[in-house]
């Protein structure tokens, strides 16, 4: 009887890129709403403001661009990697004392109390346990009557397989499911969506929300492309997926996710995509 040969194993996934990589593709794609929403904050001329969880850079460079030459900014991450990524990508920008980068931790950070006139958190909040812990950290370094903005995505959930949303559906629930052991058993979501009950727990009253969404449509521009593509499609719906989806739902989000794929949306000449960002605003009590 003829030998039937083993099947080939799978192709090996590609590395995956560092994590400050992927946060630059996702504030490049933020990049024209991110702005307009920082202006529309109206951030007093010559203040001082701490960005907690500052990522790569960019958001503390764009709030440091509004304030002027007396404004003076300091990013602040727990993680060396991305303090030295926030030095390169935009430290240069703006002149120190005007802009600056610095190790810390969001839940101690390392200045007096009413250090700052406003905490900006972009994105960061949910991925501390002690929200509520970490709020209070920031009210302490904030001066009385200033102003704590916590911005987080997909609060609401992003639509980026238009004309699909059952499947969409069922991988937005295998990426909270995914989410549950780093965030303390609450997904993700969850959690941002307790941004506003935590900021009335620790005495921030009221809170003021406001949501923008993006809407991006063919022909794209090569940042939100390379966003949709690289960190959704690749990274965030990639093989750390498979084993929470069936394999009929996999196959489909590789026949529509994957680039060498002729039903690859990013392909059709009416796609778009819809992406909500929300920023929760509030006033530390005067003593």
């Amino acid at each position: 009887m003829p030998v039937t040969p083993p099947e080939p194993p799978p192709p090996a996934a590609p590395a995956e890129e560092p994590f400050t990589k992927v946060l630059e593709r996702m504030n490049h794609f933020q990049e024209p709403e991110a702005r307009a929403a920082i202006a529309a904050l109206g951030l007093p001329t010559g203040s001082r403001g701490l960005d907690v969880g500052c990522g790569v850079g960019l958001f503390t460079l764009w709030l440091a661009e509004g304030l002027g030459p007396e404004g003076r900014v300091v990013g602040v991450e727990p993680s060396g990697e991305r303090v030295e990524a926030a030095r390169a990508l935009a430290g240069a920008a703006l002149p120190p004392p005007r802009l600056s980068f610095q190790e810390g931790d969001g839940t101690a950070l390392p200045w007096p109390a009413a250090t700052f006139d406003w905490v900006w958190c972009g994105d960061a909040l949910h991925h501390i346990l002690d929200t509520e812990g970490a709020l209070r950290e920031f009210a302490r370094v904030l001066r009385p009557g200033g102003r704590i903005v916590v911005k987080e995505s997909q609060v609401l959930a992003a639509v980026f397989l238009p004309g699909h949303p059952e499947l969409e559906r069922r991988i937005q629930q295998a990426e909270m499911t995914r989410s549950l052991a780093e965030g303390g058993g609450r997904s993700f979501q969850e959690r941002r969506q307790h941004t506003a009950a935590a900021l009335h727990a620790v005495g921030f009253d009221p809170v003021a929300i406001r949501t923008v969404v993006l809407h991006r449509q063919a022909p794209l521009t090569d940042a939100a492309r390379d966003y949709i593509q690289r960190v959704v499609f690749e990274r965030n719906w990639g093989e750390r997926l498979r084993p929470l989806l069936t394999r009929e739902d996999w196959q489909r989000r590789s026949e529509l996710c994957e680039a060498a794929s002729p039903a690859f949306v990013l392909g059709h000449p009416a796609y778009y995509c819809l992406y909500p960002i929300t920023l929760f605003t509030a006033v530390r009590r005067p003593s």
